[in-house]
């Protein structure tokens, strides 16, 4: 285990020291403009071409080497499906970066992947779950197929709308397996994760490479996966509402660019600069920023799990904090 470990970490020094050539054979550039974009250079979107790398060349050693990756978390058939849906999820992605899909096909594209995916593998189906405030479990029935698609593509759309400044997302998605990896203690499947991802944030804040589409998908389906799968099949989360709470920066911040988007009568999945990493990001330096950004990501979680307090309480405080950093920071205008 630690030799794969290792041979992972060199595998990921080779690409860190040869990205360029990379970058050139992939061809997959972000160019700045004078709207959404003001990078000073072309950068490469290969943030989910690397990860994908990794996780076939991670599914090849879990084939022949050892069985203490995947194995410990999927079936086998379970694990190819998973692989086969994540480098799906990942073109999507990759096309949408090279071609700029429109918004409604590409919604289209998800829901209709989701759909394929879940019916592949039954474990993603979301039946029932419970509530921390309510004794009784829930129980979807006819309503689950469309409650788990709903999850999934809200999930992958609201990181999409938060991936905006170097380390952001990386940031995220580094939490959010920090927080799997010792609630559940799968440590092979986690670690492996996190380390690609160490690599992936030391080049995005040195300005090497974006995630792009292609890597925020790869990355979403990933997380999206991995939290029903402890929810549903490891029983490791009991609680749905610890899931939102878990996710609710980057949901919260999806709903009031939506509600905001449509009251100015615009399309909401077409891009503005009032993203809450836009507006930090005026104020505030690159490293503030994020570390302002990693702070409200883990207040509800903690104050969930470690100071207690109750799903409602938890909502309220958090609310009121975001709303404050957002009225500040937009100088009390309308959102």
């Amino acid at each position: 285990m630690i030799i794969i470990f290792i041979s992972l970490i060199f595998i990921n020094l080779l690409i860190f020291y040869n990205l360029n050539r990379i970058a050139k054979i992939i061809n997959l550039y972000d160019f700045p403009n004078q709207k959404l974009k003001h990078h000073k250079k072309k950068v490469p979107l290969i943030g989910g071409s690397i990860f994908i790398f990794n996780f076939v060349l991670i599914y090849i050693f879990d084939q022949f080497i050892t069985s203490n990756f995947f194995g410990i978390f999927f079936y086998k058939i379970e694990k190819f499906t998973f692989l086969f849906f994540l480098i799906f999820f990942f073109i999507i992605g990759f096309y949408d970066d090279k071609k700029n899909i429109k918004p409604n096909i590409r919604f289209f594209l998800l829901i209709l992947l989701t759909m394929m995916y879940i019916f592949l593998d039954h474990n993603l189906l979301i039946k029932k779950f419970t509530l921390s405030f309510y004794d009784h479990k829930i129980f979807l029935n006819d309503y689950s197929v469309i409650f788990t698609i709903f999850c999934f593509v809200i999930l992958i759309n609201a990181l999409n709308f938060y991936d905006g400044i170097n380390g952001q997302s990386l940031f995220f998605f580094i939490s959010v397996f920090l927080y799997l990896l010792f609630l559940t203690k799968r440590y092979e499947f986690y670690g492996f994760i996190i380390i690609v991802l160490i690599f992936l944030l030391i080049l995005n804040l040195k300005n090497k490479l974006f995630l792009g589409d292609n890597g925020v998908y790869a990355l979403g389906i990933t997380l999206s996966t991995s939290i029903i799968y402890e929810h549903n099949v490891h029983n490791s989360i009991h609680f749905a509402d610890e899931i939102f709470l878990l996710l609710l920066l980057p949901g919260l911040d999806l709903l009031r660019l939506t509600a905001s988007r449509l009251y100015n009568k615009r399309n909401p999945f077409y891009g503005d600069r009032n993203h809450i990493h836009h507006l930090l990001i005026k104020n505030y330096s690159l490293f503030f920023t994020n570390i302002i950004l990693i702070i409200l990501s883990v207040i509800p979680i903690i104050a969930f799990n470690l100071l207690k307090l109750n799903f409602f309480m938890v909502i309220t405080i958090f609310f009121i904090i975001y709303s404050s950093v957002i009225l500040k920071l937009s100088k009390y205008e309308t959102f």
